[in-house]
């Protein structure tokens, strides 16, 4: 396997794990680095720029929504029906 396809599986493992993170917690929306804490077990090494890109581009397919802060720019995450739809077919 080169080390594309390597990064690539990496990118989609990191996407699945954290629609199913939020997913599974869809009474809030969650920062990146929350995100990446409760993942560190399942994906070694992940950091919070691999979250944050993986929350763009589900963002991008409409299974993520993105909340921002009143006063400031944090950005937090949350689960659409869309996402949860994907995650329980596994798309």
């Amino acid at each position: 396997m080169t080390e594309e396809e390597t990064q690539q599986l990496r990118k989609e493992e990191t996407r699945r794990a954290v629609r199913r993170h939020l997913v599974e917690r869809p009474a809030m929306a969650q920062l990146p680095r929350t995100i990446r804490r409760s993942l560190t077990r399942e994906i070694q090494g992940i950091t919070d720029d691999e979250v944050t890109d993986a929350c763009i581009f589900l963002e991008s397919l409409r299974q993520v929504e993105k909340l921002t802060e009143h006063l400031g720019a944090t950005k937090y995450y949350r689960a659409t029906a869309t996402g949860t739809l994907a995650h329980e077919r596994d798309n």
